[in-house]
């Protein structure tokens, strides 16, 4: 039999991979023992096995191992996988340079072009970030006059402000009103926002002028490519188009898995957006994996953080709120969230609030929301909710830049794989279906029990038409208006807005998604037929082919304001995830987080509407 030492031994992780070892004491009696990898006896010749026998065995064991070829991997192991990357990018350059000769100048080659583009980027950043301490050390040139610096510095930013400021007026005067004086409505809700939210501040003599200047210049840039220059447009619009061709690649999981429940002319909201939802986790966490995800959300943030002078945190929560949830992005900023100041937990729930996930995004885009106007709206929305909160509640605090400076996304808990990647992806998406499906359902059946008693109250009083709907459309009317819509449809733009506020952004996506579809059906109706059509109540009935437009049709001015006007997340249901997420993290802070979160609502929300009213001021029908 073996003795227990003896199976110590052998059961030692160092031990397991040699089929047979042999010990030779060193103590007065010499003695052998041979023993196979599962503790098994071959041979003994003494009883009794020094505790040097152990050593000598161990020493033993890593001169086998250093000649085999699994030793050889360990010992070598970063060096292989140094040079295998090596490989792998010099294989991938001289594919890229083979395909550019083959062929040239057509949408893949541009598109293969961007991916390059990219990796080397990536890798470039990698390897500054690598030799980040040899660089350091270089000596940098003494400022002699520090104090001209500052001043000259301090002018030159007072000429950006007059230069930036001037030059947005005299484009939207010139380029803008002169050609469509409609868009000069919109322009008075960006006002609005700016005076309530500076009257109704915590501290409005203690605002930073500069973040609240730079948050709403970005947005007014960003409008101004996307919506007002062609290239800006059509590169948007590409992108949004493979967006969209992007999620329809779920569509073949959900056939083979729902059958024909997917495939029905009008699906539920389930079977139309479950295997988006997994599809695009499983891509993001693969992308998460590979290092990508991180290099954008970090760049992102890093050039909030500069351009807006807020703090590392909360610049980097607003660039990942693109891409992961409100939920989830907390999680990059878990050791910071005990003593980050009020301000900025303020402005981490209020960009939770004012941006949407690429989940989503690819939800939303699923139930018909336009594409392109949404992922505008998702890189609109990242400065408007730092400078609106800045604005409602700001900075009186020091923040701590110095230990604010590695906010990293990777911990001991991120996948060690691709395969774990997506099964982890796979079980979050279980967790986001049920939880976006469970509570859209909840909020429904309530807004349905409140429409219901609305009704009753009306009937009583005689009010045939007293409802959620008809209460909605004049509580938002003037924000609907001041955003840039026309009167004819401020109404029914209000509605929607009074569904994504008291139900989900889904709702009310799907509600604008059927009226975008009721107007293409009207304009290739009034292309096919010459038949009439006639309103009945808010809907319009088309004669020729005896079709009912439920709600009638919005203008597609009317569509764009409110797929930027809805895009986040604000809704009372989101209140109540976000104080789970926060408080769960950092008990400490509970209290700070349920004075706040109402606030940050109402931020995320305006924040919302200022994107909507930018949206408005440069919209455009060309």
């Amino acid at each position: 039999m073996v003795s227990k030492l003896d199976a110590a031994v052998v059961q030692d992780q160092d031990f397991k991979d040699a089929d047979i070892f042999v010990f030779t004491s060193k103590g007065d009696g010499k003695a052998t023992r041979k023993l196979r990898y599962d503790g098994s006896l071959i041979d003994d010749s003494h009883d009794e096995l020094d505790i040097e026998d152990l050593h000598g065995a161990r020493d033993h064991k890593r001169r086998f191992m250093g000649w085999s070829v699994r030793g050889f991997f360990r010992s070598h192991r970063k060096r292989l996988v140094f040079t295998t990357k090596v490989l792998l990018f010099l294989a991938y350059i001289a594919y890229y340079v083979y395909c550019v000769c083959h062929k040239f100048g057509d949408e893949g080659s541009f598109v293969l072009t961007g991916i390059t583009t990219f990796i080397f980027l990536k890798v470039a950043a990698s390897f500054l970030h690598k030799h980040k301490a040899s660089l350091s050390s270089f000596p940098i040139p003494r400022i002699e006059n520090l104090e001209r610096v500052i001043w000259i510095r301090k002018v030159v930013r007072y000429l950006l402000y007059a230069v930036v400021f001037l030059g947005i007026c005299i484009y939207i005067g010139v380029d803008v009103i002169r050609y469509d004086t409609s868009n000069l409505q919109a322009v008075s809700g960006i006002v609005a926002i700016t005076v309530g939210c500076f009257f109704f501040s915590a501290r409005p003599y203690q605002i930073n002028w500069h973040t609240v200047f730079w948050g709403f210049m970005m947005q007014f840039l960003l409008a101004i490519i996307t919506l007002r220059t062609r290239p800006g447009y059509l590169v948007f619009k590409w992108i949004g188009d493979k967006v969209k061709d992007f999620v329809r690649l779920s569509d073949r999981g959900s056939d083979v898995m729902m059958g024909a429940s997917f495939r029905a002319p009008n699906p539920g909201v389930f079977f139309q957006t479950a295997g988006v939802m997994v599809f695009i986790n499983a891509c993001i966490s693969l992308l998460d994996y590979a290092g990508v995800v991180e290099f954008i959300i970090l760049k992102i943030g890093g050039f909030l953080a500069w351009c807006l002078e807020t703090g590392p945190v909360e610049s980097i929560v607003a660039g990942a709120n693109i891409f992961i949830g409100f939920a989830e992005a907390p999680l990059l900023i878990r050791p910071y969230l005990s003593v980050i100041t009020k301000s900025e937990l303020h402005t981490v729930m209020t960009c939770g609030f004012a941006s949407i996930t690429s989940a989503f995004m690819a939800m939303f885009i699923a139930v018909g929301a336009p594409p392109t106007h949404i992922l505008t709206a998702c890189l609109i929305s990242a400065p408007a909710a730092l400078a609106i909160s800045k604005l409602i509640y700001p900075e009186v605090q020091k923040v701590d830049f110095k230990n604010q400076s590695n906010v990293c996304m990777r911990d001991a808990s991120s996948p060690k794989s691709c395969l774990q990647a997506i099964a982890d992806s796979s079980r979050f998406s279980i967790k986001l279906i049920a939880t976006s499906n469970i509570n859209m359902m909840a909020f429904l059946c309530i807004l349905n029990l409140v429409d219901t008693v609305l009704i009753w109250i009306g009937e009583r009083a005689g009010k045939e038409d007293f409802s959620f709907n008809y209460v909605s459309s004049y509580l938002f009317y003037p924000v609907s208006w001041m955003m840039g819509i026309a009167a004819k449809d401020c109404k029914q733009a209000s509605h929607i807005m009074g569904l994504k506020l008291m139900a989900t952004p889904f709702v009310a996506y799907k509600h604008l998604g059927v009226l975008i579809q009721n107007r293409a059906h009207m304009e290739d109706y009034l292309v096919k037929h010459n038949g009439t059509w006639y309103f009945s109540g808010k809907d319009i009935i088309l004669e020729a082919t005896n079709v009912t437009l439920t709600d009638g049709v919005l203008e597609p001015r009317t569509e764009a304001i409110l797929t930027y006007a809805m895009c986040g997340l604000s809704g009372f249901p989101a209140v109540g995830i976000t104080m789970g997420t926060l408080v769960s993290m950092s008990p400490a802070r509970k209290e700070d987080v349920l004075n706040l979160v109402i606030s940050a609502l109402v931020a995320g929300n305006l924040a919302s509407y200022s994107t909507g009213a930018v949206a408005g001021v440069m919209y455009s029908e060309k």
